[in-house]
């Protein structure tokens, strides 16, 4: 069962996948016929989605209103009480759906905070009993953190060049008394970048000979409690049809950063940088939508890469 039911007309094929591509940001999952598999009998196909949506969005336009096919699903939705119509052409509604409301979505491009689409939201939210949901954040990263990882080895480089000389005398206990802030600040020669402690903090008694010292890459973060094998659909595709049973695995470059593949040759293989909002990870830069949702057991996945298609995915055992 599907949370949205999408009609529309074929001519309106475009715009009915900027549509779902934008609803499914939400985090509804759309139904529209392109989801039809292959050897299908479509119209059942049709029918057993129109009965079973939670609400069911029809595409007023030009080529809708004259449609039989569009008509008789949206009385099938008036009938169940979770119509909700949008106009995409400036038409005149057929006489027995002019007394509902229609979100007006005229030259929608796909912006989710449109007030057309923020009302059609608030229309999809009402006719399944809920608040519509607040569009995913799309977060993009300060100017100052995008510059972090040129900043660190620039400050390590610069305190190596001030503590050069208490490198050639071999360790911290051959450093005069008179250089202690020196010390302190220098990056151990293990990692130019790692996060360095007082000498002071770690006695000669604790080390040991040989075994290297922990790096931040090392170290678990955000990429350990996304990696994982998702398995799940393409509910909409710009460029093709939509797929069922698509697996995406995601696997640890960093603590932060993870490699995102698939065995669907539309999905490219891409790196991820990694941000956290409550339990929800999401792509730092914001440049292609991923959601990994911790709060759902098993967590789910949202990826839509270039915003071309949308994928939605369960994380397998």
């Amino acid at each position: 069962m599907s949370d949205v039911f999408l009609s529309y007309a074929s001519e309106d094929r475009e715009r009915a996948g900027r549509l779902a591509t934008a609803l499914g940001h939400m985090g509804w999952s759309v139904w529209w016929d392109r989801k039809i598999i292959a050897g299908q009998a479509f119209d059942q196909a049709i029918e057993r989605e129109l009965e079973t949506a939670r609400c069911v969005v029809v595409l007023w336009s030009v080529n809708s209103i004259a449609s039989e096919w569009v008509k008789n699903e949206a009385a099938a939705a008036s009938e169940r009480g979770v119509l909700v119509p949008a106009l995409i052409d400036n038409v005149k509604l057929p006489l027995e759906f002019r007394r509902k409301q229609a979100a007006d979505l005229l030259g929608w491009q796909g912006n989710e905070l449109h007030p057309g689409f923020q009302a059609l939201c608030q229309g999809v939210a009402h006719a399944m009993g809920g608040a519509a949901p607040a569009p995913r954040p799309r977060l993009v990263v300060h100017p100052a953190t995008s510059r972090r990882r040129w900043a660190v080895p620039a400050l390590a480089a610069l305190a190596v060049a001030l503590g050069a000389g208490l490198y050639g005398l071999g360790s911290w206990r051959s450093t005069p008394a008179t250089t202690p802030a020196v010390v302190a600040v220098a990056p151990a020669p293990a990692s130019a970048q790692a996060p360095v402690k007082p000498p002071a903090l770690q006695p000669p008694a604790a080390k040991q000979p040989g075994a290297p010292a922990p790096t931040p890459a090392d170290m678990p973060g955000l990429a350990d409690l996304v990696v994982g094998t998702y398995r799940g659909d393409v509910i909409a595709d710009s460029k093709g049809p939509s797929r069922s049973d698509i697996e995406v695995t995601i696997t640890r470059i960093d603590r932060a950063t993870v490699r995102v593949s698939s065995d669907y040759r539309r999905i490219e293989a891409v790196e991820v940088n990694l941000t956290r909002n409550g339990n929800q990870i999401f792509a730092a830069d914001g440049s292609s939508p991923f959601i990994v949702d911790l709060d759902r057991s098993p967590p789910t996945l949202v990826f839509d890469p270039r915003s071309e298609l949308a994928y939605r995915g369960t994380r397998t055992p």
